[in-house]
């Protein structure tokens, strides 16, 4: 195989490949192969007939076709690697020259990973609200307590704040000890909160001080993956995509579109973070990996063993994920943070 040419015009990658007439022979060979397992003939039960036979009963053209397509198949994932190109979305391919006993010669086109000219990433200026809870924002959830309990006894008037109170809607035995609970739990609520408002904080000012050009490929493929975000969150009511879009009056499409602007900045995010893990020359280590994927397992109830074998597709897809993580990691480390108190300047 021969890559005759190697042109780059904004995100699309246009390649000229030749091959020798020889390879083709060979896929020839095996199409016919493959068809004598299915083909028909008197006197012969599928796949016994003798390959001459098979050759005869086939036709040439859509034999030939079928080869071709095998072959270009057979040579994509190997012209990928020699050309060193990251595809982002499903190739456009042309047969240029096919003639007997002659090199076959096509032209591939595809969208690949987009080029990324990073602007200020480092030392940005991040305004973070106090993680702080009021006592009026636990009042807040001690009434909702209380209104939930009144429905479920059926009360006539709001059951008193007390231990008793405590006992029925908690493990504790006392109301002090409720309120102890709750306001941990509610504070480390708000400072998670408070630390992804800073992530997305600093993924959108680096994302706006960089240059870079998104393939409409990546933006359909992250659609995508906002569809199946969304099957899963109605899946535990019972609900198929299909049936929750009519409940709206919307169709596929429709969400589609109204997901692709939210999906552009999701795929801009993560190119910049891909692009600051280059920048920084931050890779994932083997322990870095085999933590994540015990900690998969442990999640979808499996061995680490069992996801030992995920294909290399699977494992660039975590790997990918990791970098990003540990891109943002640095991001945060090295921004200037202001803590406003009280959530206010």
């Amino acid at each position: 195989m021969k890559i005759r040419s190697n042109a780059r015009e904004g995100n699309k990658v246009i390649l000229e490949i030749e091959e020798d007439y020889s390879r083709l022979k060979d896929a020839i060979e095996e199409t016919i192969v493959e068809a004598g397992k299915e083909v028909k003939l008197p006197g012969f039960r599928p796949g016994k007939a003798p390959k001459e036979l098979v050759r005869k009963a086939l036709n040439k053209e859509a034999v030939e076709a079928e080869a071709v397509q095998r072959l270009i198949s057979s040579l994509y994932p190997v012209v990928l690697d020699e050309a060193k190109i990251e595809p982002v979305d499903y190739p456009n391919i042309q047969i240029l020259e096919h003639k007997k006993k002659k090199p076959i010669v096509f032209k591939i086109e595809v969208d690949v990973y987009p080029e990324v000219k990073l602007g200020k990433y480092k030392g940005l200026k991040i305004e973070k609200k106090e993680a702080k809870v009021t006592e009026e924002d636990l009042d807040k959830v001690l009434e909702n307590l209380r209104k939930r309990l009144q429905a479920m006894e059926k009360l006539s008037e709001l059951p008193a704040l007390d231990d008793e109170f405590a006992k029925k809607v908690s493990r504790y035995q006392t109301l002090e000890e409720l309120k102890k609970e709750l306001r941990e739990s509610m504070q480390r609520d708000k400072e998670g909160q408070e630390d992804a408002e800073v992530r997305n904080k600093l993924i959108a000012d680096a994302s706006a001080d960089a240059k870079v050009d998104i393939p409409n490929g990546m933006i359909e493929r992250e659609v995508d993956i906002m569809l199946d975000e969304l099957r899963n969150s109605i899946a535990p009511m019972n609900l198929s995509l299909e049936d929750y879009l009519k409940g709206i009056n919307k169709d596929e499409n429709t969400m589609r579109d109204e997901l692709r602007k939210s999906a552009e900045m999701r795929v801009k995010g993560k190119i910049i973070l891909k692009a600051v893990a280059e920048s920084e020359k931050m890779d994932i280590s083997s322990e870095e990996m085999g933590e994540e994927l015990k900690a998969l397992a442990g999640a979808g109830g499996q061995t680490p063993e069992e996801l030992e074998n995920l294909d290399e597709h699977a494992r660039k897809y975590i790997e990918d994920y990791l970098l990003r993580r540990k891109a943002l990691d640095f991001m945060v480390e090295k921004a200037k943070i202001k803590i406003i108190e009280g959530g206010k300047k």
